[in-house]
């Protein structure tokens, strides 16, 4: 009875499950695929590489959307349950909540443990990889992709004009740069000679210019600034060649798990901030637990009596809601914890331990029969409007 029971459990939640993280990461992907296929066919970057930075770019949308795939899963496998009265003849049959909690949570426990394995290992050696990609691109595209006496737009934001490359292309005459990448001012720098070099510490390429003139414009401002200079070093850095789309990671994001250790015993020795490393390790753990969280939450509210069969029309619905609360808790507490306001542990774990208390507070309904009552309250509102439509195209006074 209990295989039988967890199996067909497992049936209902997993299809909706795997549906769901393809959803949600296809969702949150087609800013950066579009970037990608611009990549392609506006910058010539071969499809090989794209594919390579297509799969580098995948770890850190799949550590946030596998809960939230999951928590969905619950919602439309159980909420299909509980809208055929299939809960209430479970119930019937002497199956307890926790009964029905337990393979769900066992489904729950092998997400988790793939979220901490994406959170620990591979999401920050896929970034630290994305990293060296994007710069093995942009230092190729510079070092073959600059031609004389044209505009080159290779990086987004960026023009560069060269009026003459001396062999073998690391020395430039007459440069001009156009760095339109800060929204708050526009540069126009000038240069009579540049050296071009890639920096392999810091993975950025570098234009030494000099003898030359910076010319910078401001928006809410009449006219521009001119300013003169010897020596002038213009940083381009490989995240320039996603354009705006890809938003820089912070540093701790960028590190190992042991790295990032190392780096928070390092900084607590010397008696430097490492808050932000602090939330960053914290935040591993709280992530890969938050498929746990979401999965208790999810079968409380369904195995709470309903009196309607609302539960698969609004099992969607009802994952979007929640998953909005527990993103809005988790910046929140990121918030919080960063301003040193809460301790570190308490502002990463925020929304886990605010809805795990939920989720406590609802099973608890579920296991003594009772509804809550906003729940009884839309349902009767639901019920006394659909009454009211179907007397009114009766023609019967309401």
């Amino acid at each position: 009875m209990k295989r039988t029971l967890a199996l067909y459990l497992a049936s209902e939640v997993i299809p909706p499950f795997l549906f769901g993280l393809m959803t949600f990461t296809l969702i949150l992907l087609v800013g950066r695929i579009l970037k990608l296929v611009e990549l392609v066919v506006n910058r010539g970057v071969p499809i090989l590489q794209i594919g390579k930075l297509f799969a580098l770019i995948l770890p850190t949308f799949l550590e946030m959307t596998v809960p939230m795939a999951l928590l969905l899963g619950v919602f439309l496998g159980l909420g299909r349950l509980s809208s055929d009265h299939e809960i209430v003849a479970l119930k019937a049959s002497g199956v307890s909540p926790v009964q029905i909690l337990v393979p769900v949570a066992v489904i729950a426990l092998m997400v988790s443990l793939l979220t901490l394995l994406i959170t620990i290992e591979i999401r920050p050696a896929a970034n630290s990889a994305l990293r060296k990609a994007l710069y093995t691109i942009a230092k190729n595209r510079v070092s073959s992709g600059l031609k004389e006496k044209v505009f080159n737009d290779d990086f987004p934001k960026i023009l560069i004009y060269i009026e003459e490359l001396v062999p073998p292309g690391e020395t430039a005459k007459g440069v001009l740069i156009v760095d339109r990448r800060n929204p708050e001012r526009e540069q126009d720098i000038f240069g009579k000679v540049a050296f071009i070099f890639s920096d392999e510490e810091t993975q950025s390429i570098n234009f030494k210019l000099f003898e030359g003139t910076v010319h910078e414009r401001r928006p809410k401002k009449p006219g521009f600034s001119r300013t003169r200079f010897n020596t002038y070093d213009f940083r381009l850095d490989p995240e320039d060649i996603l354009g705006p789309s890809r938003q820089k990671d912070p540093e701790p994001k960028e590190l190992s798990f042991r790295q990032l250790r190392k780096t928070i015993n390092m900084k607590r020795e010397t008696g430097e901030r490492f808050t932000p490393e602090l939330i960053e390790f914290y935040q591993r753990f709280s992530f890969a637990f938050a498929p746990l969280v979401l999965c208790f939450l999810g079968v409380s509210l369904v195995m709470v009596p309903t009196r309607s069969r609302a539960s698969r029309s609004w099992g969607f619905a009802l994952c979007v809601s929640w998953l909005l609360a527990y993103y809005a808790l988790l910046s929140l507490g990121k918030a919080l914890g960063e301003r040193e306001i809460v301790p570190a542990f308490v502002g990463a774990w925020l929304p886990n331990i605010t809805l795990t208390l939920i989720a406590v507070h609802f099973f608890r309904k579920a296991l003594k029969e009772s509804p809550f009552l906003i729940q009884s309250k839309l349902e009767d509102l639901s019920f006394l409007v659909t009454r009211r439509i179907a007397l009114m195209r009766q023609g019967r006074p309401v």
